[in-house]
């Protein structure tokens, strides 16, 4: 009797392992497909910052070659201004005409302090 029984035993047996496999593989789908898109999602927002670092990296680099060419005009006022100092005896000429050079001195500190607080001014006048 428990000969005719085993094939029965061995046909269930069988069925319940595949059964058993088929809802683990499943399960293992599920699990991929739950990867993948967070896999997708996380390729997504690398994208999105790559191209933010792309453009600012563009806008830093219009701004650097802004300020090299601002730099060098500052460069050649220098130059002017160092050359303009070494023509005149500024020691001399202040001992001679006080009155004159302390007002073009005044003027022109005045002057630059107000380029420099329209400069850094932080209102929109």
């Amino acid at each position: 009797m428990i000969f005719r029984l085993m094939p029965l035993l061995l046909i269930l047996g069988a069925l319940g392992g595949a059964y058993i496999y088929y809802k683990d593989t499943q399960e293992r789908l599920q699990l991929a497909a739950a990867n993948l898109a967070r896999a997708e999602t996380a390729a997504e927002a690398n994208k999105q910052a790559y191209d933010l670092l792309v453009e600012q990296n563009a806008e830093t680099q219009q701004r650097v070659e802004q300020l090299q060419t601002q730099l060098s005009e500052a460069e050649v006022y220098q130059d002017e201004l160092i050359g303009k100092l070494r023509r005149h005896n500024l020691t001399m000429l202040s001992m001679q005409k006080p009155g004159l050079i302390e007002t073009r001195v005044n003027n022109a500190t005045a002057a630059i302090f107000d380029e420099l607080e329209a400069i850094t001014s932080t209102s929109n006048e």
